[in-house]
């Protein structure tokens, strides 16, 4: 065999050689692989198909569910139920907006921007302090179901064929209350003192009750504390306080300056998850 056979040029010329590949025109290396894409209108069929089918099945059930409120004159068991996957559903959306600070700009994207001026220190304690955050969840989607209520479900302002779900058109309640309740929270921040640890303070100001005695006060004050002092939150501490000395809530959210129904959604997650030693919550 030939040196030239060993270390020459294969015959028509080796095509990776700069000189080969100035001679073909072709400036870069070659390809290792070509892809090709091809449009496969069958599957875009099936996924079109399946999205139409998925959007009826969620009007028929939006409908059935719309239509179950009105026979129950939107109360009573059905509207509990309905209103509890509804808070269900948009807490962890509203404290996750909050935690971000995403819910700002929702609302203002709205035209419903919060007057409030957003000093450093509240949006620092929505973004350290879940119990603040969590509380002004509370508030905002408890506000919102009863303009949902109110509005887009008695008043028909809901409608099958608006093109949005119950749960979106809700959410929508959401960003529009978000506001006045945001501005009535960071208002109260502003003119609060810091609670105490214990409560005390908060509890202090609770009016007394008829015919009770202040001696038999400071025994009930006395016998709670410890069970309160693990309530991190102190609305949720005194709110807990005054339910268990048979205030409702109504007289409850008055003296908080809540709604009673934002209230009652503060003592139903205090029950779902009870608070562990130390003062925290369990998740």
């Amino acid at each position: 065999m030939h040196d030239d056979q060993l270390h020459g040029s294969p015959p028509g010329g080796d095509p990776d050689l700069p000189a080969a590949r100035a001679a073909t025109g072709c400036s870069g290396p070659p390809p290792l692989f070509e892809v090709r894409v091809e449009e496969n209108r069958e599957g875009l069929a099936d996924l079109a198909r399946q999205a139409a089918e998925d959007t009826q099945a969620r009007v028929a059930e939006d409908v059935a569910l719309y239509e179950a409120l009105v026979d129950a004159e939107f109360g009573g068991v059905a509207w509990e139920l309905f209103a509890e996957a509804l808070a269900a559903y948009a807490f962890p959306i509203v404290t996750s907006w909050l935690y971000t600070g995403e819910i700002f700009g929702r609302c203002a994207a709205r035209g419903r921007p919060a007057r409030a001026r957003r000093t450093r220190q509240d949006m620092e304690a929505l973004r350290a302090e879940p119990d603040e955050r969590e509380g002004l969840a509370c508030e905002v989607v408890a506000q919102a179901l009863h303009v949902f209520r109110k509005r887009a479900l008695a008043k028909g302002g809901w409608r099958p064929d608006g093109g949005a779900s119950l749960k979106t058109y809700f959410m929508g309640a959401v960003l529009g209350e978000f506001a006045a309740v945001y501005d009535r929270w960071a208002s109260e921040r502003a003119r609060s003192a810091a609670a105490h640890p214990y409560g005390t303070e908060a509890l202090r100001d609770v009016p007394a009750r008829a015919g009770e005695e202040p001696e038999t006060r400071a025994i009930g004050h006395d016998a709670v504390r410890r069970l309160l002092a693990e309530v991190k939150d102190d609305t949720t501490r005194t709110a807990l306080f005054l339910w268990m000395e048979g205030y409702a809530m109504k007289e409850i959210g008055e003296h908080l300056h809540l709604s009673a129904t934002a209230v009652a959604m503060r003592l139903s997650r205090l029950r779902r998850n009870p608070p562990r030693q130390g003062g925290r919550e369990g998740s």
